[in-house]
């Protein structure tokens, strides 16, 4: 497909985070707990950020951000979503599921996303009637309908008062739920889904960068996100979502409102 200059910004933004973050894997780093909500943050976490913002000012010298290590988060009709280090509990255990996070939105609605996982070298990225792809590849959903073949992540968060919400719906789900597989990182989640490696994904407590990439890689993929009603899902207001590959979403949808 052909690329916007937004989408190679954001995709040499994306390679330049990861190998920053690489050059830190496995080794001792600073560690600190931001909030409850907002768990840990890393030297990675900060450099990698530091970087995306850099290259993407280069080309954008009026861009405007609502970054995840940012001290102050504003909601935009147009910005750049970024999350430098998606699954940094993950990273900082040694866990190689971990991923860089960039989306651009534009009326409050993704219209291109980048999720680039550093370990694999597996590039995603979409943008709004283009269709998705994998390292160049294009992707879709899978066709799973039947739910015994299906492979669902539902986290079960941590996160003061989240646990108990989160074990409520997982027991609802349970029924009907295959195999069940929780990665740690949203936005690997959201693309393993639009490459149809997974089938469904549910999560509440989450923030605009989790999934602002994955929704629209997602979306072009043919899969479906909504709220836990089944509504359009808003990037900056919903803190809850559904994502599936769209076979699945009604009776999902169905079982998490009985």
């Amino acid at each position: 497909m052909s690329q916007s200059k937004e989408l190679k910004v954001a995709i040499k933004a994306a390679k330049a985070a990861g190998k920053i973050i690489l050059s830190h894997y496995g080794k001792l780093h600073y560690v600190r707990l931001k909030s409850p909500a907002l768990g840990i943050v890393t030297e990675a976490d900060l450099q990698a950020q530091k970087k995306i913002k850099k290259i993407i000012l280069k080309d954008f010298p009026k861009a405007k951000f609502f970054a995840e290590e940012d001290k102050v988060h504003k909601a935009r009709d147009k910005a750049w979503l970024v999350d430098p280090l998606d699954g940094t509990a993950n990273f900082h255990r040694g866990l190689p599921l971990f991923a860089v996070s960039i989306g651009l939105v534009r009326d409050r609605n993704p219209v291109l996303g980048v999720i680039y996982v550093p370990i694999t070298k597996e590039l995603f990225y979409a943008e709004k009637g283009k269709g998705a792809f994998l390292n160049g590849k294009r992707i879709h959903v899978s066709k799973i309908k039947n739910f015994k073949d299906t492979i669902f992540d539902v986290p079960i968060s941590n996160r003061k008062g989240l646990r108990k919400k989160h074990s409520i719906y997982f027991k609802r789900l349970l029924k009907i739920m295959g195999t069940i597989r929780i990665t740690g990182s949203a936005a690997i989640r959201l693309a393993y889904i639009a490459a149809g490696r997974m089938d469904a994904y549910i999560e509440f407590g989450m923030h605009p960068w989790d999934w602002a990439a994955g929704a629209i890689i997602l979306q072009e993929a043919g899969g479906k996100i909504t709220d836990f009603k089944g509504k359009t899902f808003h990037i900056y207001r919903d803190r809850e979502i559904v994502a599936t590959n769209g076979k699945l979403h009604s009776q999902i949808i169905k079982e998490l409102n009985k």
